[in-house]
């Protein structure tokens, strides 16, 4: 059995997965794309997966959407959008292929079109975007088209680097097919941006980008194709290809925001079980945009349905000896509310995969002197080569709250944390120890935990058809 693949989030049948991809959802049904490679566990010979859902939370895998088209010189099909028009909906990517078609200088940006949402054609007309468009300005790692409606046609962004630094190129077209460049939407002091995404709120904006690092988010507001009057710079997730990386959304039919990034392997060299697949998706969250211009995050309730045997406690004093809280799992969440004034001079730590002899465990540890918050996976597993390097945080402020609300997911080699709704880290861990499996608190002084509560988490439904 394998004991590391995850119980309720998305994975591929097999191999190699990474980047989500083009999201949406149309008549009730939620359809996914990701980056795949069909015939192993590495990263190479990209295709686009695909599957489809009715919560987010249960999924059926569909066909490969996807495959890169030997004969036009295609070697891989990278990451990209949807737009749902009408009864159409167009896939739009990256395209690269090899010698002057390279990723760095020479990608191309295409289109594919399907009306039955299992077999998709790509026009003549493909490239749809060349670099042509630029004009003098040179933009090298030019990939990662997101598409969306404005009231006087369609808009693209598109991520890259230009004299040296990350930014998003901004498009427009009246019709998907030609499409003319406006310019550079917005700039950052990052030396990459990939997969650049946006949700609106209103007059505000929010664009999203990946910089080879944690996923980061600016606020503002868009005017005249550039983002503006920013409110805002934040951290989506702080454990970039640590845990969580290049995110994308979309919004639902329900009028939700709904966030979505790639989990990546940190198993290192050698592991020592023989694993068919590689690569995960980080749990789908709901986005909204705080008065302050920070952005608030939480899981879709949907996952609630897995929702099994539920443990509780009140009023729980923690101190310096390990506190075992009796429940043995390692598919889990963990909801904890902790009165901040008891956690001003010290920590607080919730311990998960923790071994009974001691030698296993994993630290997710609050300290409210320095602000912080740490998945400490130095004590993660006795495997030597697996990332066990800190994922840290900064707590949101307390805004005159008396309680910080946290809350864990855990699933057999995933770590998600949520504080506050508004801090988020994700880490990859994976325990040696068959009994690696308990949930410890301790503090370094004296704290109060108000409520927790502990579900055992059952397995989501992810099948092909």
């Amino acid at each position: 059995m394998d004991r590391y693949r995850p119980r309720y989030h998305f994975t591929p049948p097999r191999n190699w997965m990474n980047d989500p991809n083009g999201p949406f959802q149309s008549g009730g049904e939620y359809h996914l794309f990701y980056q795949h490679n069909p015939s192993a566990t590495e990263w190479g010979d990209i295709h686009w997966g695909h599957a489809k859902s009715l919560d987010l939370v249960n999924w059926t895998h569909l066909p490969v959407a996807l495959a890169p088209s030997r004969e036009l010189g295609e070697r891989h099909c990278y990451s990209g959008c949807s737009v749902v028009n009408g009864g159409e909906v167009t896939l739009f990517y990256t395209s690269i292929g090899e010698g002057e078609r390279n990723a760095t200088s020479g990608a191309q940006q295409w289109m594919a079109k399907g009306n039955d949402l299992r077999t998709w054609r790509k026009p003549d007309i493909n490239p749809v975007l060349t670099a042509e468009l630029h004009g003098e300005l040179r933009i090298t790692e030019w990939r990662d088209p997101y598409a969306w409606k404005e009231q006087d046609g369609w808009r693209m962004l598109l991520g890259g680097r230009v004299n040296g630094k990350g930014c998003g190129m901004i498009y427009r077209s009246d019709d998907l097919e030609q499409w003319s460049f406006k310019g550079i939407f917005h700039r950052g002091d990052e030396w990459i941006w990939e997969c650049p995404h946006l949700f609106r709120f209103g007059d505000k904006a929010v664009l999203f980008y990946s910089p080879s690092g944690p996923v980061r988010y600016v606020s503002g507001t868009i005017e005249g194709d550039r983002l503006t009057d920013v409110l805002r710079h934040g951290t989506v997730d702080y454990s970039g290809l640590e845990g969580f990386y290049v995110s994308t959304g979309f919004v639902d039919e329900k009028g939700r925001r709904v966030l979505l990034g790639w989990v990546p392997e940190g198993r290192g060299k050698d592991f020592p079980a023989s694993l068919d697949w590689s690569g995960a998706l980080a749990l789908p969250r709901l986005v909204d945009l705080k008065p302050s211009g920070a952005l608030a995050m939480s899981p879709v309730p949907e996952l609630e349905t897995l929702r099994g045997e539920e443990r509780s406690f009140a009023d729980v004093r923690v101190g310096p000896v390990p506190m075992n809280t009796g429940v043995r799992s390692t598919s889990f969440e963990c909801s904890l509310e902790i009165d901040r004034r008891t956690l001003k001079t010290g920590e607080l730590t919730v311990s998960v995969f923790a071994s009974p002899c001691g030698r296993e465990r994993t630290d997710v540890r609050l300290d409210l002197a320095t602000n912080s918050i740490v998945i400490d996976r130095s004590n993660s597993s006795l495997f030597p080569n697996v990332h066990k390097s800190p994922i840290k945080g900064d707590l949101p402020p307390a805004g005159g709250a008396g309680l910080l609300r946290l809350r864990i997911f855990a699933d057999r080699s995933i770590i998600e944390v949520f504080a506050d709704d508004e801090t988020c880290l994700t880490a990859r861990v994976y325990p040696s120890l068959e009994d690696s499996n308990g949930i410890e608190l301790r503090s370094s002084g004296e704290a109060v935990v108000s409520s927790m509560k502990i579900w055992e988490m059952k397995a989501a439904e992810i099948r092909t058809e």
